[in-house]
């Protein structure tokens, strides 16, 4: 037998023997990290769960709580410390980093090694976190993306309503930019035919929020777009004085983060009421991961169709009536306001 070919044997040997090492280990430890409490977080963890229990491995992992880190939106000097933890951990098979804070946090302490996976991401290209859609570029980094997304979302809510003037609200940071999406509805606009309308804000409070409505409207908005902002944190805050005033100026509005939103009043949204596909899709890769599979050589696209969610008493009261088709084609319709 050739050098060449006691080579190739010893190294197949070598797969076979990690790969079952891996499939006969007892119990994955796997950490977790977010930036604060949000609802998106805990339904996508508890749809990957379920799909974890369905496909017989949610007994063999385990959740260590002491690498269970949440530090809150207000303690952002603790993200990376609590990241150097996670990194630094000679006990974890799997971290998983929820939002895009947490994972730059992550991603800024890479030891390289230790098994990523990133979930509730606005915009894993447009952050810089991998290559591009096909490629992360780090090898042990996974994270779900879902094409063109928001910009389907801007041209789904033009379709529909046939707006002139968006108005966007977004503190002028890099992440305040991200959670509006403005270089999506930018690149819609211009494809879409309708003008962008933007206030830059100098917190995330309320009534700093509350104000930017108004100076919008003033300025002739006649739709709205509803970010990710804190203002607009549905689990922490009381929004209705928000959508109140858009519904009170007859001011149709898109909800980014979907159904609770549009049950409290905004005009339509992406549904996001059900999470089991966005839970088997990510449990899929977690499964394959610790049976021994590289993360950056699993496939992060996510081609799921997006659902919508309408809310036929915010049409009523705001004078719009919608399509025949547009209702036929919703997944979710809403008769009243929460």
């Amino acid at each position: 037998m050739s050098c060449r070919k006691i080579f190739s044997f010893f190294i197949l040997i070598i797969i076979i023997m990690s790969s079952s090492v891996a499939n006969c280990k007892e119990t994955f430890k796997i950490g977790y990290i977010e930036g604060g409490k949000y609802w998106i977080f805990d339904k996508t963890m508890d749809a990957v769960n379920k799909s974890l229990e369905k496909k017989g491995w949610l007994s063999k992992v385990e959740y260590l709580e002491k690498y269970h880190f949440s530090p809150g939106w207000d303690n952002q000097n603790q993200w990376v410390n609590k990241a150097e933890i996670l990194m630094d951990s000679q006990e974890l098979d799997l971290i998983i980093c929820a939002g895009t804070d947490a994972t730059a946090s992550i991603l800024k302490v890479n030891n390289n090694k230790t098994p990523v996976v990133a979930i509730g991401v606005t915009d894993p290209v447009g952050s810089g976190f991998v290559k591009n859609r096909s490629d992360s570029g780090i090898d042990n980094f996974f994270v779900r993306i879902v094409p063109d997304r928001f910009e389907r979302m801007f041209k789904i809510f033009h379709d529909v309503v046939g707006f002139k003037n968006l108005g966007l609200i977004y503190p002028d940071t890099e992440n305040g930019r991200k959670y509006t999406n403005l270089e999506a509805a930018r690149k819609t606009s211009k494809n879409s035919g309708f003008n962008i309308i933007e206030y830059k804000m100098d917190s995330e409070k309320t009534s700093e929020c509350l104000n930017a409505l108004k100076v919008l409207k003033n300025k002739g908005m006649d739709a709205f777009f509803i970010p990710s902002l804190l203002c607009f944190y549905i689990s922490e805050n009381d929004i209705s004085p928000l959508t109140d005033f858009l519904i009170k100026n007859n001011i149709p509005s898109f909800a980014r983060n979907g159904s609770n939103y549009v049950k409290s009043g905004a005009l339509m949204g992406f549904s996001t009421v059900d999470f089991s596909k966005r839970g088997d899709f990510i449990a899929d890769k977690i499964i394959r991961i610790l049976q021994g599979v590289s993360p950056r050589k699993l496939n992060m696209t996510d081609t799921a169709v997006p659902k919508i969610s309408f809310n036929l008493k915010v049409a009523a009261e705001i004078g719009f009536d919608p399509p025949f088709d547009i209702l036929a084609a919703t997944d979710e319709l809403y008769d009243e306001i929460e």
